[in-house]
């Protein structure tokens, strides 16, 4: 990943970035491939910096899969060590939202 441009927008601190693998790995059968087919912009909320939301704007690409057995024509490259697949937050700030709510459920069963 390749970070473009970052900047503060009122409360709000957006980084714009994008990948930059050469390949990607099919999500249906796991070929490899570098053929793009387009590029689109997923938008993930992370954790909080200096009091400000953390939004992140990644270009990803969509690739064909070059199998011919493979049920995908295209598919979308992942980055797991980000965000899950349709995610809307990064993966640090799902576990830090999971964190607090196992903690409120605690405190509400000791009261």
């Amino acid at each position: 990943m390749r970070v473009g441009a970052v900047s503060a927008v009122g409360p709000v601190l957006e980084i714009v970035a994008e990948t930059v693998a050469p390949t990607a790995a099919c999500t249906g059968c796991g070929a490899v491939s570098g053929r793009v087919h387009s590029r689109y912009v997923r938008q993930l909320s992370d954790t909080a910096s200096s009091g400000r939301e953390v939004l992140i704007r990644l270009r990803v690409r969509r690739l064909f899969c070059d199998d011919s057995a493979c049920v995908k024509i295209t598919f979308a490259e992942q980055l797991p060590e980000l965000a899950g697949r349709y995610a809307r937050r990064t993966t640090i700030l799902q576990q830090v939202l999971s964190a607090v709510a196992l903690a409120w459920v605690a405190a509400l069963e000791r009261a």
